[in-house]
């Protein structure tokens, strides 16, 4: 496995090579935080890790995250991270968002049953290959040069379909692929250039490319989800599943703080309402975040959202019905050996909605 890119990158990578277990840092945890005891109420105030994200940025940039707040009694502080996995685990947060399928080794890093109890992005990446490439899927791939932005997250999807399909390793170490680790705003150039195979591509990341036809995309330019929902699931009209951004806690935090935790899922739930109401908006308002710098960029990547496939869900409020689902994202994890068939599933907290 060949390694570039920033820290972020590079923590993923560590957590792969390592069989998805952290290097936390040494740092003092937030005050108030759970440190191996009981959660405490938090007296109306949610201290949350993200990585940026522009639905959050518009509720506050139009004033409705301080009017919900105002009108709950209930205050949210975010902290802005790539590494928000490992800021919740090293204790500087009650609340993280994080991909579901990490969160069996997120409560093995805290030693404290952790529980998620709403959703809101469900696996966009895509899988490319060279505008000159013959290869039509993974099983044509192999012992191909295969770049990503990350040795886990994504690439575990990828890996789990490379074994279902194809009966393959796509994992560092595999043998049968080589995996070269990028930050996601490279990965396309290196695709383009044919310095790579194949690439596992987060399509806003990825727009020029993808404009010009440079790359191409397999399976007929389906997400993770969708693959996922049609070809592995028995609910093909399902694409939520698997998430990878759930909200997520201690489960001891949740239970002490029910109304601060239903406040979180009720103001994101706002603000899918928003992206699905002013999706053309937002990407204007916050092209960074799309990775679109031109109005040539902006609208393509909103006609992919439109016509291929809009990660965001409906609601993020989770029934008993959708936990269940997501749990056989799992399942099908151990099925391939990307996880030891001893891992619990992950726990989820089903709130009721108002």
């Amino acid at each position: 496995m060949t390694i570039f890119g920033d820290s972020f990158t590079l923590r993923r990578t560590v957590v792969a090579v390592s069989v998805l277990s952290l290097v936390l840092a040494g740092c003092g945890n937030r005050p108030g935080a759970s440190q191996g005891g009981e959660a405490k109420a938090s007296g109306g105030v949610v201290e949350l890790v993200m990585a940026p994200d522009p639905v959050w940025k518009w509720l506050e940039d139009k004033g409705i995250k301080a009017e919900m707040e105002k009108e709950s009694g209930v205050t949210i502080h975010t902290s802005e991270s790539w590494d928000e996995y490992g800021a919740f685990a090293g204790g500087h947060a009650d609340v993280v968002s994080t991909a579901s399928y990490e969160v069996p080794e997120l409560e093995k890093q805290t030693g404290e049953p952790i529980t998620v109890f709403g959703k809101y992005n469900a696996d966009r990446t895509i899988l490319a290959v060279g505008a000159d490439s013959t290869a039509q899927n993974l099983c044509d791939l192999k012992g191909k040069r295969i770049v990503t932005y990350s040795a886990v997250a994504a690439t575990i999807m990828w890996g789990v379909f490379a074994r279902k399909f194809c009966d393959l390793d796509l994992r560092p170490g595999g043998g049968d692929y080589e995996l070269v680790v990028v930050d996601p705003q490279n990965e396309a150039s290196l695709l383009e250039r044919g310095d790579v195979d194949a690439g596992i591509l987060i399509p806003d990341f990825s727009i020029p490319q993808l404009m010009k036809k440079t790359v191409k995309p397999l399976y007929d330019s389906r997400a993770v989800a969708q693959i996922y929902a049609q070809d592995l699931s028995t609910h093909p009209d399902d694409v939520t599943h698997p998430q990878t951004n759930v909200f997520a806690a201690r489960k001891s935090w949740v239970e002490k703080n029910p109304k601060e935790s239903a406040f979180v899922v009720e103001i994101w739930n706002r603000g899918v309402r928003e992206w699905a109401e002013h999706k053309s908006e937002i990407i204007a308002a916050y092209p960074e975040d799309f990775a679109a710098t031109t109005p040539e960029e902006r609208a393509f990547i909103e006609n992919w959202i439109n016509t291929k496939f809009d990660w965001f869900v409906d609601t993020t409020y989770i029934d008993q019905t959708w936990a269940d689902r997501e749990t056989k994202v799992i399942d099908l994890m151990k099925e391939t050996g990307f996880v030891d068939k001893n891992v619990a599933a992950p726990h989820f907290t089903v709130l009721e909605h108002p």
